[in-house]
């Protein structure tokens, strides 16, 4: 499960813990759990941005777990818990959030850790450890559009990043074994592992107070990167989150996005498909066309992230999604240049 996770060998090694790590860390004050009914992750994306506003507007009262370790990440979840306060009410909702990573002083090698490939593995059982607490069987929602969350690669020559493996279904299939063989009353579900990006905005269930919050969402993967033009921290633009944002806001929200980009206007000029602000580009409309010549494709390559066979049911529609998102952000790049050299 961790290897598929996050590419590398793992072992893990179990023991007592030494006098000097007697406390880990301080107790918290204790959260009120009473009267919730739902867990959901708040990574500060625009998806997890939804699943809450759908949620909330749903009536339902959920605890939102939020894991962070970088300043603009931090940023984003703090700005929407307290929009969403404002919004629903101080008591619709509880919520969670934890800073916890891997500092130059946690190991006494002299090795160093940084990365996050192993994140999604510690946001998830977060969110089980708190889902535990509560009375009765539940859920832990994992708010990604089914796009991301398949992760197929772009073209023959790359791999998918592994960075976004957190919803892929066989992951989430994987760690509910790991949650039922400890015997804890917890289920994992991606309500939106069948719709587009796009589709998730269109059909939020309050778009007017969406469409005033969203560009505080953060899915770019890589918004320090900005600082390399003399900018502060905002969304590149250009990745592979950003152009999957893009698309979905000019779907679902007839364009109006006030997003902060480095790369503002794609089609402004010709994009060095060599390089990073048009590597992504390039990719995906090389895919679009492979997808419009053979739709059938869709369902091949729907299996070369990782195993389906969780749910073989809902493979034909993990085909459709990955063809529909990918059709999604071709319309966005229709006029888009991009070619070696730029």
């Amino acid at each position: 499960m961790l290897r598929f996770l996050s590419g590398d060998r793992w072992r893990v090694f179990f023991r007592d813990r030494t006098k000097r790590t007697k406390t880990l860390a301080v107790a918290p004050k204790r959260l009120a759990i009473d009267g919730l009914t739902k867990v959901s992750l708040l990574s500060g994306g625009l998806d997890s941005l939804i699943g809450a506003v759908d949620l909330l507007s749903g009536g339902v009262r959920p605890l939102f777990v939020s894991h962070y370790w970088d300043s603009e990440t931090a940023k984003a979840q703090a700005y929407i818990l307290e929009r969403l306060e404002t919004q629903f009410g101080k008591e619709a909702f509880k919520s969670l959030r934890v800073r916890l990573g891997f500092d130059k002083h946690h190991l006494t090698t002299g090795e160093t850790e940084n990365t996050q490939r192993g994140r999604s593995f510690l946001f998830y059982s977060l969110a089980t450890l708190a889902a535990s607490a509560i009375n009765g069987r539940t859920a832990v929602d994992i708010p990604e559009n089914g796009l991301i969350a398949l992760n197929v690669p772009l073209d023959p020559l790359r791999f998918g990043a592994l960075s976004t493996r957190t919803a892929h279904p066989h992951f989430i299939a994987s760690m509910q074994r790991l949650i039922d063989a400890l015997a804890l009353d917890v289920e994992l579900n991606n309500p939106y592992r069948h719709m587009t990006k796009g589709e998730m905005v269109a059909n939020c269930a309050d778009k007017l107070f969406l469409q005033k919050i969203v560009a505080n969402s953060m899915s770019c993967s890589s918004p320090a990167k900005a600082r390399y033009k003399k900018l502060s921290p905002r969304h590149c633009g250009y990745c592979v989150p950003c152009l999957i944002r893009r698309a979905s806001l000019e779907v679902g929200l007839d364009g109006d996005d006030e997003t902060l980009y480095t790369v503002e206007d794609l089609k402004g000029h010709i994009l060095a498909s060599d390089q990073p602000e048009g590597e992504h580009v390039r990719s995906f409309q090389l895919m679009a066309k492979r997808i419009r010549a053979k739709p059938d494709l869709a369902k091949i390559l729907v299996h070369k992230p990782g195993p389906l066979h969780d749910k073989p049911d809902e493979i034909p529609d993990y085909a459709d999604v990955f063809r529909r998102g990918v059709l999604e952000v071709a319309e966005l790049l229709k006029g888009v240049r991009a070619r070696p050299g730029g």
